[in-house]
């Protein structure tokens, strides 16, 4: 297939998989109210229960934020500690980002709009109305977001609050931001990527006419890949490789590697050409240092065998564990001495 992704391992864990956060060194999901870190090669590192189910899991490469029932709470990446209390608001929240700078920023399910500290401590609350989905950050000031409606939203949220629709177009879908880049569902059903500013579209593509159900889309070091209702992950454009078995649920690191999840449970780690080239790099490296290194200590005992050999008179057996070794001068100088019958 073209592209060559590959699944590196996969776990078939138990109950359905509500959310998944894929890191470069790692996985943090979510069965049911039980969050767990798996690192990249498989294995599971921590684990974590929360009273309600967890929906939303998103991590700002120090601390994972977790969704859970009306609750917003914060783990720690390495270790899976809870940091702070904790907050809640009626009906939970929607969606999370990490700020820039660090902090995050949470629509709830009615029109408030939350800011808290890296800590997870409240800052202040907005009300920009009713948001669907956060997009992305366009720069540190201005935050881009889906609203009920469909309309993509600027909100300013440093300073002198304010918001504006970037365009009157009305959207059925839109991606996370990704490199400064995203995708959108026209109403007819068609995918365009854009490239959005405050005020509008720097760009905006189209890539597929018509035929697409879109759950969840990533960007990765090769390209857009998408996840389907049906299940399948497609390259958008699409290619002539064909679909890949996905599942419910598709996160990446933005570079190269790919988590995904089906509703039975099946997680899958996709790892890029250029990971798995990478990595079989770094084992041919480590594989060549064993060689020498265990090359050496033979050696090693091979030239104190010559010694031994040597010192107790047995100059026919040293002559040859010299020989072996490639020590010419003293394959010399004992021949030397046996000629002169030492």
């Amino acid at each position: 297939m073209e592209g060559d992704w590959r699944v590196s391992w996969s776990h078939q864990l138990e109950g359905r998989v509500g959310a998944v956060c894929a890191l470069s060194d790692g996985i943090i999901l979510a069965c049911g109210g039980v969050v767990r870190f798996i690192s990249d090669l498989g294995d599971f590192v921590w684990k974590r229960t929360f009273q309600f189910d967890v929906y939303q899991l998103v991590s700002d490469g120090t601390n994972v934020a977790v969704l859970s029932g009306p609750g917003f709470h914060l783990l720690s990446l390495s270790t899976g500690d809870p940091i702070g209390e904790g907050r809640a608001v009626s009906g939970g929240f929607r969606d999370v980002l990490p700020r820039p700078g660090g902090g995050w920023v949470l629509p709830d399910r009615g029109d408030h709009v939350h800011l808290f500290n890296r800590g997870g401590r409240g800052i202040r609350r907005l009300r920009p109305g009713r948001i669907r989905k956060l997009v992305g950050w366009l720069d540190r000031e201005h935050l881009l977001a889906m609203d009920n409606d469909g309309h993509l939203r600027c909100l300013r949220l440093f300073g002198e609050d304010s918001q504006r629709i970037i365009e009157e177009r009305r959207w059925a879908w839109a991606s996370r931001l990704s490199s400064g880049r995203m995708l959108v569902q026209a109403m007819d059903g068609s995918i365009f990527e854009g490239v959005p500013n405050p005020f509008g579209w720097d760009s905006l593509e189209q890539l597929v006419a018509t035929g697409v159900d879109p759950l969840e889309a990533v960007r990765t070091g090769d390209g857009w890949w998408m996840l389907t209702m049906d299940g399948s992950l497609d390259r958008i454009p699409p290619s002539d490789g064909g679909a890949l078995p996905a599942g419910v649920i598709l996160a990446s690191n933005d570079s190269d590697v790919m988590a995904s999840a089906t509703r039975n449970g099946l997680l899958r780690w996709w790892e890029s050409p250029r990971l798995i080239s990478r990595r079989s790099e770094i084992l041919r490296k480590l594989v060549s240092e064993e060689r020498r290194r265990v090359d050496w200590e033979q050696r090693q005992v091979i030239f104190e065998a010559a010694r031994d050999a040597e010192d107790n008179g047995l100059l026919t057996r040293a002559v040859e564990l010299y020989g072996t070794l490639g020590r010419s001068e003293d394959v010399h100088r004992l021949l030397a001495i046996k000629e002169r019958g030492g």
